[in-house]
């Protein structure tokens, strides 16, 4: 939570291929500070990082491409099926996501910002968060969407669907759900509704 000076936080996740990215850019055009923690990472992880330094530590080289850069898949499919290895992951990358969003947030002018982040329940993260919106939609329509892109298989967004909460503990935890079954101007109208609906409960300071 936030000390009155700051903007609220307004998280937002959902499953893979459910359309938060789309959510989060809605909200971007209409004025909202955004912020995409899965990006965040990216960055913090950047070759000669403090923080790519502990993960070689904590996982050898192995997860290294030849040229000194992050080997993202080979770390996931190391951690994913590790439980320990996933908290090991978690214990280093967690705490320094939080400490670039909290530094991010002291620089918004604005009644309230949206984080996004496709782990924010399964890391805990919407006790940082004010409000909590989930982007739902059907799984068939999520696997063709991510198969479409064409940067995972069927397969790949099979397995990433297990290791992501369920939608069910979605709905329990959200304050806000948009569901994405439609086309992009049935999103668009949902999002600008939310965001009139955020308007009133987080006014100007």
């Amino acid at each position: 939570m936030n000390s009155p000076a700051l903007p609220h936080r307004i998280g937002l996740t959902g499953g893979i291929g459910s359309g938060k990215s789309s959510v989060a850019a809605i909200f971007a055009s209409l004025g909202v500070p955004t912020l995409d923690l899965d990006r965040v990472g990216h960055q913090l992880c950047q070759p000669g990082s403090e923080c790519l330094q502990a993960l070689s530590d904590a996982f050898g080289d192995a997860i290294l491409h030849a040229d000194g850069s992050l080997n993202r898949r080979h770390l996931a499919a190391h951690c994913f099926k590790d439980a320990a290895a996933t908290r090991q992951l978690n214990a280093i990358m967690h705490p320094r996501i939080a400490a670039a969003e909290d530094n991010w947030l002291r620089r918004q002018q604005a009644p309230f910002v949206i984080i996004e982040a496709s782990v924010l329940l399964e890391s805990g993260g919407e006790a940082r968060m004010d409000s909590v919106i989930c982007v739902l939609a059907e799984l068939a329509l999520r696997r063709q969407r991510v198969v479409q892109r064409g940067d995972r298989s069927a397969a790949d967004f099979d397995a990433i669907v297990q290791r992501q909460c369920s939608d069910q503990l979605r709905r329990a935890k959200a304050d806000y759900i948009i569901t994405n079954n439609g086309d992009p101007s049935t999103l668009q109208q949902s999002v600008t509704q939310l965001y009139q609906q955020l308007q009133q409960r987080y006014p100007g300071h």
